[in-house]
């Protein structure tokens, strides 16, 4: 059987909660983006994304895919800043609250200037993930005792 490791959440665990719940704000604005651009662009549901032939398909699709996208990355990316948040709780909040930083920033910009507006919150986001992974492979080395 294997080893036996107790688990005790440090104190500034408080800050991957806080950064969850920045993580929850975060989904709102980009939520209220896509409302806001149904109604604008007259995207009705159950319609994920306008037609190519709809007038303002280029302009709600940027703001939809951007939530969209979103969506697909923040259920991994906040377990593993939690997973790493018990072992170094400020790496990994501020990896985290790098990252959704990066997601409003893409919002914004996919939302106000189209595919080539997201560049910059990728960039920051990524820097944010990125770490994430880096840190949840050495901890993972670590406890398995390759490092």
């Amino acid at each position: 059987t294997g080893a036996r490791m107790p688990v005790s959440i440090p104190d500034e665990f408080g800050y991957v909660l806080l950064v969850i719940g920045a993580s929850w704000v975060m989904n709102t604005f980009l939520s209220i983006q896509v409302v806001r651009a149904r109604k604008l662009y007259d995207v009705q549901y159950p319609n994920l994304y306008a037609p190519e032939s709809h007038k303002h398909a280029k302009a709600f699709n940027s703001v939809q895919r951007a939530h969209q996208n979103t969506l697909e990355t923040w259920g991994p990316v906040m377990l593993t800043m939690m997973a790493c948040g018990v072992r170094a709780p400020l790496e990994a909040s501020a990896a985290g609250a790098i990252w959704v930083f990066g997601r409003i920033v893409y919002g914004a910009g996919y939302a106000w200037y189209g595919p080539r507006g997201r560049m910059a919150g990728a960039l920051i986001s990524h820097i944010g993930d990125f770490a994430l992974m880096g840190l949840v492979c050495v901890q993972g080395a670590r406890l398995a005792g390759l490092a």
